[in-house]
Parts: C-alpha cells; sequence; structure tokens
C-alpha cells in the first residue's frame, strides 16, 4: 500500500509521534492515524517498519468479515475501533482492559490481532501490515531522525559556551573577592573536549547496550512532533513559492508577447492608426485590422509603380561643348 494514496490522513500521520506499545510480550514503536472511516499505522520493532493504509471501503468488508453477528453501519464499527485500539496503540493508560491484543509475523508482513466486546457480542478487528516502502521509512525515520541529531548537536554547542560564559563569569566573581559559602557547590572549570570524552566513554556504551524502543522518551517525541510539523510547513511554503513564481513568469510571459506582437507592425499600419484617430471625429467607426491592411498593400502597390515609371522615362544629357583651338 502507498501512502501517496491516503491525501491528508497522510500529513496527519506524519505529525504523529513513534510511541512505544508492548503487544505480546515485544516492544514495538508505533505510529497511527485514525481519520474519516480511515486510518493508517506504522509498526517497528527497530529491525523492520510495517504499514497499513485502510479507507471506508476496506473499512467495511474487514468489519463484516470478522464480525458476521454485529448489524452495524461503517460509522458505528469506526468509532468502536477507535474507542478500543486508539489508546492502545498511541500508547496512553487507561486502555478497555476487556480488549486482548497479539502479533502474528509472517515472512511478507505483520499482523496485530485485537478482541474485546460490542454490547455483549465479541467484536474482533485485524491490522495487516506490509513491509512500508523505503520512501516511507525515509519520511518518517531517517530525515526526522537526521534533523534531530544535528539539532541535539548545535543544542550541545551553545550549552558548552554557555557554561564557558558561566566559568567566566564566577572568575570575575572571585577576582572582586567573592567567596562560595558551600564547598559542595564548587565545580571544576567546563573543557570542551574533556566533557565529550569523559561522556562518550561513559554513556555511550550504556546506550549501545539498550538499543530498544524505550529510548523514545517523551522528550524526544515532543521533538519529533515539532521537526516534523515545522518540516511540513516549509515544505508548503515551497509549494506555494513555486506557484507565485510560476504566476508571475506567465505574467512577464505573457506581456512580453504583447509587445512583440506591437513591435512586429510596419510604420505604414501606424501611420494608418494614427491617422483613424485623428479623424475619429469625422469617421463613423474605426477601420478594421482587415481594411487597415488593404490600404496598406494599396499604398505600397502605389509607391512602387510611381518608382517604376520613374525610372522608365529617359533622362536629359547634357550638351558637349564644342572644342577650340587645334582640334577646332
Amino acid at each position: 500500500m502507498r501512502m501517496e494514496k491516503s491525501g491528508n490522513t497522510a500529513k496527519v500521520l506524519l505529525d504523529q509521534p513513534w510511541v512505544p506499545v508492548e503487544i505480546s510480550s515485544t516492544l514495538f514503536l508505533v505510529k497511527v492515524s485514525f481519520e474519516n472511516t480511515a486510518y493508517q499505522l506504522l509498526i517497528s520493532d527497530l529491525d523492520f517498519v510495517w504499514y497499513e493504509s485502510v479507507d471506508t471501503n476496506t473499512l467495511e468488508q474487514r468489519a463484516q468479515e470478522l464480525n458476521r453477528r454485529l448489524k452495524a453501519s461503517v460509522v458505528s464499527f469506526f468509532q468502536q475501533l477507535c474507542a478500543i485500539a486508539q489508546p492502545k496503540l498511541e500508547g496512553r493508560e487507561g486502555t478497555d482492559s476487556a480488549a486482548t491484543f497479539s502479533c502474528e509475523r509472517f515472512q511478507d508482513g505483520l499482523t496485530l490481532h485485537m478482541k474485546s466486546e460490542l454490547a455483549g457480542v465479541p467484536f474482533y478487528w485485524r491490522f495487516s501490515c506490509s513491509p512500508a516502502s523505503v520512501r516511507v521509512i525515509c519520511q518518517h525515520l531517517v530525515r526526522p531522525f537526521l534533523t534531530i541529531s544535528g539539532f541535539l548537536q548545535e543544542q550541545t554547542l551553545e550549552l558548552g559556551a554557555l557554561l564557558k560564559r558561566k566559568d567566566d563569569e564566577i572568575q570575575d566573581y572571585k577576582e572582586n573577592g567573592a567567596v562560595l559559602s558551600r564547598d559542595r557547590l564548587k565545580t571544576e572549570l567546563f573543557q570542551q573536549q574533556t566533557f565529550n570524552k569523559l561522556f562518550f566513554l561513559k554513556k555511550l556504551p550504556e546506550m549501545c547496550a539498550v538499543q530498544d524502543c524505550r529510548g523514545f522518551t517523551r522528550e524526544i517525541q515532543e521533538l519529533y512532533v515539532a521537526v516534523t510539523t515545522m518540516g511540513s510547513r516549509q515544505k508548503r511554503k515551497h509549494e506555494d513559492n513555486e506557484g507565485t513564481s510560476t504566476q508571475v513568469s506567465q505574467e512577464v510571459s505573457k506581456s512580453i508577447s504583447t509587445q512583440a506582437e506591437q513591435a512586429q507592425k510596419t510604420p505604414s499600419e501606424h501611420f494608418t492608426e494614427e491617422k483613424c484617430k485623428e479623424e475619429g471625429g469625422r469617421t463613423q467607426s474605426p477601420l478594421k485590422n482587415d481594411t487597415r491592411k488593404e490600404m496598406t498593400r494599396n499604398m505600397g502597390v502605389s509607391s512602387m509603380a510611381t518608382a517604376t515609371q520613374a525610372s522608365s522615362q529617359p533622362t536629359a544629357r547634357p550638351k558637349k561643348k564644342s572644342a577650340k583651338g587645334l582640334f577646332r
């Protein structure tokens, strides 16, 4: 299934955070979006990523297939599904204790089974997820986490610079006679390289040993949502700017074409138009384009005839003076 077919629901899913959810003793990262009798689901165990997109028609067919004893509209089925599955998949407390979830892995996908009750009758649902495409993985995992990594690095540099200024401030206090009242508050001067080296030696093995979904804390979730939301805004702004640029280019091209058409007019046409404007008071209606073109052709023919007639007449040659002197 492709995310491009999901329309506005795809944007809503992108803005959702990854939430740790435990199903069948397995901890997953889950993103889910329920909108207008349709939903999208992304789920990962950090080894694979699976995806499902369900529209209204698929929702109705699956509800009838799994719940033959229940007769209800697709809207009622969807509301019941949201009431039971959404709190669980969003990692919120207060999940319906009567609902049970289980997962089943296949070579080409992952299926989540849900069982609950509706008006005393068993209510079943199945999330049939297939492997996510590379585009979906890049959109929801790679690009956001690269941005988050760069942001946290910049934040670390800013905090290091702030600590350096704090050390300079404390040193200035000491040089002017200030004395620390409690020795336990005394700290060493902050050295960025030394701190990074010790931090890596201490924390990096711990982080590499865990490597599960528990590291996706509430703070990281909030940062993830901020990154994806800002990315969506920037994309829409870029698309709007491209649309404006295209419109301006079309207007400029239209203006240039108009100027070129005016520049192609012959001097005779300009003369005819000016003459028509001057005689506008005496003329009942302006000359049409065909009339102007006919007059221009007639004027051209008359000019050529006059020039030909003038060239055909013999020219008078001056008489030679008789020579005097020896040749008379």
